[in-house]
This record gives C-alpha cells, structure tokens and sequence, in this order.
C-alpha cells in the first residue's frame, strides 16, 4: 500500500510498515513470530513415551505462559482460590487497586539521556546489584536503558514496598497479605508498568496508602482519583471496588494469546516475548505449584487442595518425590515415585503408573550444563572514564558504550579474507611492542587455516610474553658462558659496573 493511499485510507492497519506499537516496528514482529513458530513446532513434534505407554508430545505436558493452555487455566484456577481464601477469612480483608508507575524522566534512559537524572533524589530507586540490574553503573557510563531495564527498576521499587515496616507489620501480627499482579506496556513506546490487586486486613489501609505514597511518589501515581470527591483515593491506589477478580482478571485477559484459537502474535504478545517480561505474578499459595502439576492427574481443583492444606491432613516432599493429601470425607489423593492412588477410606478406588527406580547415584560423576550463569564484569572507571580488560589490556571506552573505534574489530570467524589479511600486514608491519600479540596470533592462525597464508599453525600460548629473565654478569665473567646452559630465550644481559 502506497504512502498516499494510506494517508487518504484512514482505516489503514496498525501494521503498516514502520508503524511503532508498544515499542516495536513490524519487522520486529516478523521476527518473534518466526521464533515463536519455530518454537512451538518444536515442542509440538518431539514425542515421549509414558510410563502407562501414552505418547506425548513436548507441548502436551508444556507448561509455557506462550504455548501452552495449561499455564493459563492455571493461573485463573490459582487467582479463584486467592479470593475463595480471602472471601473464607475471619479477619475481613479489603482488596486494593495498586498501579505503579515509573517517573517520566526514565523514558529519557531509553535514548541515553540522563539529564533529568539527580543522584541525591533519585538514587535509592534504581537498583545496582546482581538480582535486579547494575543499572546505577549504565547511567554513571551513560548506557541506554533497555524495555527489561525499567521492568527491573520498577520490581526493585515493588520489592522494597514489599519489605517496608507496614508488610513487617501485617506478618508480625500473623496476617498475610496476598496479591496477582499484571505488567503492563505503554501503547507508543513500551514503557512497562505494574497493576496489583493486593489483599490485606482493612486496618491497615490507611497506614498503607501511607508507605505507597513514600515508595512511589510518581505524580501520576498519588494524584486524587477523583479531585471532585474527597475520598481519599488515589489514581495508583483503589479500593471502593466491586469486584475485585473481575477488575485484575480484564488485564489478564489482555496479556495472554488465546493459543487454543489462535496462532499469529499481536504487538503485545511480542511485546512480552521480545523483553522476556512475565505476564502474571501472584503471593505464594499454600499449596505450592508443584504439589498442584504433580497431583493434577488426580485433581486439579487449587483452592480444594488448598482447603485440605488447612483444615485437614496433607504432607509432602519434594525430594522424597511423596504427596498425600486427605479430605474430611476420608478420600485420599497419593502420590509416590511415579505412582497415584485414589483412597476412599480404606480402599482403593484408582490407581496408576510406573515406579520410578532409583539410580545409584555416582559422586564422581561431572555433570555438564548447557547453559551457564552469565557473570558481569566488574566496571573499570579511571579517572571518570570507563575502560574494558581485554587481553590484560585496558581499552577506552566511548560514551556510547563501544570500543574506541581502533580496538572495534570483527570476531575474527566472522572477518572477510582481505580484512583479515589487511590487519594481518598492518601487525607485520609495526613494532612488536605495539601490537596486541595474542591477536596476532589468532589473526595468522585463522590466515593459515584458510590457506591464504603459508605456515604452521602455533597454540596461542606461544604468542603470549612472558616476564624476561634477567642475567647479571662483569668483567671477570663471559657472557657466553652465562648462557650456554639457558635453555629459555627469553632472558637479557646486563653488564655490572663496580
């Protein structure tokens, strides 16, 4: 479609090329939903076999919030049981509507421009630690923030809400304050923000509101909901509310890809894919959830396991893979080592599975994993400007968080012929001392491995420069006789003078 024409059609789809929704540009939702074809058809045709000899497949028994159907009638089964235990409580809880979001200067992160920043005012909301981000060290090194960066400033923020004196308070008077909360993306630019739906005791909601206005001081946070009525309510804290799951579940319904009906991603879902951000998070249920997908084949009702977690007999463990749970009608769900039984009374109504075996366990075996954790670097900053270690040499960085352009090289695999042979002439024609060696090294290696070069490809430990051995000698000594015996080249001569 022509740009004219789309100018004259004002019904012209959101998905015109170019065209920025939550963020992202229509080639980049190409990009994710490729990926996520790729992914699904993936789990879809790799198969297993069960132990009572049923044939599956990865999706089947996938638990994934983007393929999978299970994880979201899971999560409103989990949601149900949250109000069912609220609405069930002696204590009279009072549901509150909690949006967080961040100041308007962080969209200003996303471009790297840090103006509106002040570390005296600023500083104790953005985290700087391994959890949540070294995100004080991007604006020290003015670094562009990223979509899953602000996610982390905000769930900083929550955190420490979550720790204040008041959630102190509340579970010190043996209370226990639940909540399901939403993220959510900005329509333009994707800048994320939360909805709660927290549940605490209604004495402490006064005291509350209190500690929000403290951690999230946001304007569009603590303005009056309503500046014509005088309630006392907030835009970023709600409670006359009439129905506390139907409010939170409408933004639910939104964040999630009806993956029984549909198979193409809107903006949003690759919005939630792209940033790797978690639609849902909910307060830890009593019943934890792998107490629920392992005894699921036998009920999966979450708020009746609940319920016998807390008027009657239930025990589990983990590692002894063991779960046994009785109702007040004397019915009994068991579970042990890959097998289930159903109990009325004394006697069993159902059962199935294959015994799992356990294997001897090897001390000594090493285990290889695929992934590993990725460990940060720590920030060299010398004299107000940061440096990179690479090859135990200290390499300037720019402002923009690149090399300097002299140390900008290729990953050599990656290096066209003539590049490669370029760099190579220019290191053969300069100085030993002022060339990096180990890239030499590895530069003729590759060189000779692609037969551009003639020569024998050397470890590149033999490029790297040891300390020199320094051998002290005068007159009454010839120095040819102080190094016959030397069988390491790498040594110098230095004459005494008395």
């Amino acid at each position: 479609m022509s740009k004219s024409s789309c100018q004259i059609n004002k019904s012209c789809s959101s998905y015109t090329q170019g065209v920025k929704m939550y963020g992202l540009k229509e080639k980049d939702l190409k990009e994710i939903q490729k990926k996520h074809e790729i992914q699904r058809d993936y789990l879809d045709n790799h198969n297993f076999t069960t132990a009572t000899g049923q044939v599956k497949s990865l999706l089947d028994v996938s638990f994934s919030a983007n393929h999978s159907k299970r994880y979201y009638s899971e999560i409103i089964n989990k949601i149900n049981t949250i109000n069912d235990i609220i609405a069930t409580e002696e204590t009279q809880y009072q549901s509150i509507f909690i949006t967080i979001t961040l100041d308007g200067f962080f969209r200003d992160f996303l471009k790297g421009k840090f103006l509106r920043y002040d570390e005296s005012k600023h500083k104790a909301d953005i985290p700087n630690n391994e959890r949540f981000g070294f995100l004080r060290d991007k604006i020290t090194n003015k670094e562009k923030f990223t979509i899953k960066d602000l996610y982390n400033v905000l769930n900083f923020q929550l955190n420490r809400f979550q720790k204040s004196n008041i959630f102190k308070k509340i579970k010190k008077d043996g209370y226990k304050a639940h909540y399901i909360r939403v993220c959510e993306p900005h329509k333009k630019d994707g800048v994320p923000h939360l909805h709660l739906m927290l549940y605490v005791p209604t004495r402490y909601l006064e005291t509350l509101k209190e500690f929000y206005k403290i951690y999230f001081p946001a304007p569009q946070n603590v303005k009056p909901l309503d500046k014509n009525l005088d309630d006392g309510q907030l835009k970023g804290f709600q409670w006359e509310i009439k129905s506390a799951p139907a409010y939170i579940l409408k933004y639910i319904f939104k964040s999630f890809l009806n993956v029984q009906n549909e198979n193409e991603l809107d903006y949003l879902q690759a919005w939630y894919i792209k940033h790797r951000i978690l639609r849902v998070v909910t307060s830890h249920s009593l019943v934890p959830a792998w107490v629920y997908r392992k005894i699921a084949p036998l009920e999966k009702d979450w708020h009746y396991l609940t319920d016998i977690k807390i008027n009657f007999i239930s025990e589990w463990s983990k590692e002894d893979d063991y779960i046994r749970l009785e109702d007040e009608y004397n019915r009994t769900l068991e579970y042990q080592k890959g097998i289930y039984k159903l109990y009325y009374k004394d006697r069993i109504i159902k059962e199935f599975g294959t015994l799992k075996e356990d294997k001897p366990v090897d001390v000594n075996a090493t285990i290889n994993l695929k992934y590993k954790k990725k460990i940060k670097d720590p920030k060299i900053i010398i004299d107000g400007k940061p440096f990179k270690l690479i090859y135990n040499e200290l390499i300037p960085i720019n402002k923009f968080a690149l090399l300097e352009p002299a140390y900008q090289k290729k990953p050599i695999i990656y290096t066209s012929n003539i590049e490669l042979y370029r760099d190579y002439i220019s290191m053969e024609n300069k100085d030993v001392d002022s060339i990096n060696l180990l890239h030499y090294g590895l530069v003729k290696n590759e060189l000779i491995k692609r037969k551009q070069i003639k020569g024998e490809i050397l470890p590149i430990s033999d490029y790297q420069i040891s300390t020199p051995k320094i051998i002290y000698y005068d007159d009454n000594v010839h120095s040819k006789d102080l190094i016959k015996n030397e069988n390491d080249s790498n040594f110098i001569l230095r004459k005494i003078n008395y």
